[in-house]
């Protein structure tokens, strides 16, 4: 197992992006934090957004208590989806009644831009896998005996206990994370120590946003026993490499059709 660089393990600041850049592209698929899980104990933590702060859709801010869970230091890459896409696709086991007549009616038996060179910069091994739905991620986790983790279990991971904005803490700081205005695409997992979340997470915020387990209701934390039948959206958090600031934020809400399969989606898995 190859040693993560030192510039890949600061968290002063004292490199540039290019620098990790280089030094997480060289590390490719032998990153050790590929696979990596962080543990998050049982407890209460402060889920959305004040009054007057954030979205509607994040609030009220309240107590939530969640078991005690793991969940991936960064997300699923390019490298560890390779091999659900060599045997995973045919296997109707893997796949929800869903996720199957979706996967048949679209002809999917890839990722979308998987293979495809005008993409080659978001394939690289170490860098998030895009172009996946939520259905495909959804089979990916039962291929590798995990599970995508619940929106609740994302936030609490990503933010803390505390209920802070970032990962990194309550202020904005644009070189913490990969956002609109850097590179027009998906970097390597793992290029912003200095956005490293209170229980570990790498990533959290920026590069790609992340599928949860969630279907998507508008006013899910103002009636938080409330169940979703047959969503018509899937949850995802976190930010993307083409996202402003305040979509970066830990509390912030997005969501799209279970079976989007865009260049800045991907996920993360929890057990």
């Amino acid at each position: 197992m190859s040693a993560i660089p030192a510039v890949l393990r600061d968290r002063s600041q004292g490199s540039s992006l290019e620098e990790r850049w280089e030094a997480a592209r060289q590390l490719g698929d032998r990153d050790p934090r590929l696979g990596e899980f962080t543990h998050v104990a049982a407890g209460e933590f402060l889920r959305g957004s004040k009054d007057g702060e954030g979205l509607p859709t994040e609030r009220p801010q309240r107590k939530l208590s969640v078991p005690g869970y793991e969940i991936s230091v960064v997300p699923v890459t390019v490298s560890e989806f390779a091999g659900f896409v060599e045997r995973g696709y045919a296997d109707r086991a893997l796949w929800s009644d869903a996720g199957w007549a979706w996967k048949i009616a679209n002809g999917v038996d890839r990722p979308r831009f998987w293979g495809e060179s005008e993409w080659r910069s978001y394939l690289e091994p170490n860098h998030p896998v895009v172009g996946v739905s939520w259905f495909e991620a959804e089979a990916f986790c039962v291929f590798s005996d995990r599970r995508l983790p619940t929106e609740a279990e994302w936030e609490r991971a990503a933010r803390g206990t505390d209920a802070r904005n970032y990962p990194w803490g309550h202020d904005w700081v644009p070189a913490n994370a990969a956002h609109r205005g850097g590179p027009r695409h998906t970097l390597p997992v793992g290029c912003f120590p200095a956005g490293v979340s209170p229980e570990g997470l790498l990533d959290a915020a920026g590069n790609v946003w992340e599928w949860v387990q969630d279907g998507y209701d508008p006013e899910a934390y103002q009636h938080p026993t409330r169940l979703v039948e047959n969503p018509a959206m899937r949850v995802a958090r976190g930010g993307a490499w083409n996202a402003l600031p305040r979509q970066l934020r830990c509390a912030n809400r997005n969501a799209w059709r279970p079976g989007a399969r865009f260049s800045n989606i991907g996920f993360r898995v929890a057990r």
